[in-house]
């Protein structure tokens, strides 16, 4: 991300509203809130960034405390409606100080939230002149391109059956290469590597579907009517592939 790359100082600005952005998309039941205090987050080192890097002034312990942050930052960005730092200040003192001192239980709506968002965002887009949601995106991108090449490889790096022990890990390993429709196509492979290990019928219900589910290694994929390893049975599968020789 150039911009980042050529102003440093917005990485961790960007990193912070790309933590919003996943904290979000989460199933945590106290997620607007955990948000409302990231932003803020997001914004007082905003302000200081700014200051810093972009009106080059030097910072003094009187920025340490908010009100004289503020203050400084509105000054040099005089283009900005005194509604949007009412707006901003708001939030701080009826929302997210609540919120970080004192009522861990409440939360806001999303649409409150958004508005907070949309914002802070306006603000921060005036003093940097970018746009923050779209280095976010861009950044979460990336984010989910490199996750999905860990996964693919991971999942598909090669382990020689010999140097696992334990049955369990080798169907885990050979489940992942064959995706298999029957105990048979598992004998097989095994066969092929030149191990020793067989199944049978009963072997492979008790191992693959009994540790299928959602929190288990295995699932049925319908649609091919395979197995295949579900997340945890990757993760299973990393942990094998860095693993010592015994699969442990």
């Amino acid at each position: 991300m150039s911009k980042t790359k050529n102003n440093p100082y917005l990485r961790g600005i960007v990193d912070t509203f790309l933590g919003v952005k996943l904290l979000l998309q989460s199933n945590i039941p106290h997620r607007n809130r955990l948000a409302v205090i990231l932003l803020d987050s997001a914004f007082e080192t905003a302000c200081r960034a700014y200051l810093t890097y972009v009106s080059n002034v030097k910072l003094s312990d009187n920025h340490k405390h908010r009100d004289n942050l503020i203050k400084t930052v509105k000054s040099k960005l005089s283009q900005i409606d005194e509604d949007v730092w009412n707006n901003i200040e708001y939030y701080y003192t009826e929302i997210r100080c609540d919120f970080y001192h004192q009522s861990a239980g409440k939360t806001i709506t999303d649409v409150t939230l958004l508005d907070y968002q949309d914002t802070i965002e306006f603000v921060i887009n005036e003093a940097f002149n970018i746009k923050i949601n779209q280095l976010v995106e861009a950044e979460l991108v990336l984010l989910k391109k490199e996750s999905t090449e860990v996964t693919v490889n991971s999942s598909s790096k090669y382990i020689p059956l010999h140097k696992l022990r334990d049955k369990l890990d080798k169907i885990i390993v050979s489940v992942n290469q064959v995706k298999p429709k029957s105990f048979d196509e598992l004998n097989e492979f095994f066969k092929k590597e030149g191990d020793s290990l067989r199944l049978e019928k009963n072997d492979f219900t008790n191992i693959v579907a009994r540790h299928s589910g959602s929190k288990k290694y295995f699932y049925y994929d319908k649609g091919l009517k395979v197995w295949d390893l579900s997340s945890i049975g990757k993760f299973k599968l990393s942990q094998l592939s860095g693993g010592n020789e015994n699969g442990e």
